[in-house]
């Protein structure tokens, strides 16, 4: 069986559920198995890489108000029914190396992990050019427009919230799986909290907390280190600075009154999440799904307008999360978690109606059972 697992390289959310899915499927043991990575944006126009990516961390860098403004007119209906065409055009003039590589090799199964490939497939297999299922896994909890394409043959979705939003955009029921969003293996507990503290010096009776903001490191990670040192007695943090060097720079000179580890951009997050308490984080869907598969609640601080804000929102509906608008809500948050145990309790059990540790190998099972 050949399967093709196609992401973009636009934020690492979508690569990670690419890679989790293709760690699925090689731990299935299956020997007939031709499986192939792909980053879209290798396999488009010189000019379309060179904007695609850079574009959007640019927007959400520096008018993140207005890339949350478009991303919403975007997915009205009538506005998408005028600007699908130009999409298509886009698409079709950029994006035919995508489409060769895929027709070249044509796969039994291809997996999409960004909305960029099922629309140049699903035009393709309406042709009749490629006969593979089409299964797209939607990595934001409340699905913009542009992912739905026809010539899907399944959509895999976050929850039952995600489903219905789906169906109300025209997608029958039948085709979509409520299965949550695949996440590595390495994010499944393993009960190592007091080996993983010992391991970078931290102390195992204090609160934890992991903050990190995403793969370009933005965030007001130092605002909310001074309010945190009104309980320096009870927390110790972990902090992910990503690639933003100057932010890892200016924390490590700079004297804490509780125990705090610095880091830059880090391939040990599983292990950093399994020693944590609560991480601060933006609601990315790659980032919130692997906290929710090691049970680790979350405190969302300044997600992206967009696809961001849609996913707080269904964490919000399950009351599976804290939310920071400003530095200062930290105080508050970190007040009633000492105060109280139940706040936790009550998050805790929510945090477990969304986790899908197994979506992954899930997804997988079905695929090779031929479960469509």
């Amino acid at each position: 069986m050949k399967i093709d697992i196609i992401h973009a390289a636009a934020g690492e959310g979508h690569r990670k559920i690419a890679l989790a899915i293709h760690e699925a499927f090689e731990r299935s043991g299956r020997q007939d198995l031709e499986l192939r990575l792909i980053d879209a944006l290798d396999h488009v126009s010189p000019v379309f890489k060179a904007t695609y990516a850079p574009f959007y961390y640019w927007a959400v860098r520096h008018a993140s108000t207005l890339w949350g403004a478009g991303y919403d007119v975007l997915d009205h209906k009538m506005v998408y029914r005028l600007a699908k065409p130009f999409r298509s055009l886009t698409n079709s003039i950029h994006c035919r190396p995508l489409l060769k590589t895929v027709l070249d090799h044509q796969p039994d199964v291809v997996i999409s992990t960004h909305f960029l490939s099922p629309e140049i497939l699903g035009r393709a297999k309406k042709r009749g050019c490629l006969d593979a299922k089409l299964i797209t896994v939607i990595s934001d909890f409340f699905p913009h427009t542009f992912w739905v394409n026809p010539g899907t043959d399944r959509y895999w979705v976050m929850a039952d919230e995600t489903k219905d939003a789906l169906a109300h955009r025209g997608v029958p029921s039948s085709i979509i799986t409520a299965g949550g969003i695949p996440v590595s293996g390495a994010f499944k507990p393993l009960g190592k909290r007091a080996e993983v503290l010992k391991k970078h010096g931290m102390e195992e009776g204090r609160f934890t907390i992991l903050m990190t903001s995403g793969s370009f490191g933005l965030g007001p990670q130092e605002a909310i280190l001074e309010e945190l040192r009104a309980f320096q007695d009870k927390v110790q943090c972990f902090i992910v600075c990503a690639r933003n060097e100057a932010l890892r720079k200016r924390l490590d000179e700079k004297i804490f009154y509780f125990p705090v580890k610095v880091f830059g951009f880090v391939d040990f997050m599983p292990e950093l999440m399994e020693a944590s308490d609560l991480i601060i984080a933006k609601s990315g869907g790659s980032t919130t799904s692997e906290s929710l598969s090691k049970n680790l609640c979350m405190a969302v601080m300044e997600p992206i307008p967009g696809q961001e804000t849609r996913n707080a929102k269904l964490l919000k509906m399950r009351d599976a999360a804290f939310f920071i608008k400003e530095p200062r809500d930290i105080h508050s948050i970190m007040e009633s978690i000492l105060k109280d145990p139940t706040v936790m309790t009550s998050k805790n059990r929510s945090i477990a109606s969304l986790s899908k540790p197994e979506a992954a190998d899930d997804l997988a099972r079905r695929v090779l059972d031929g479960k469509f």
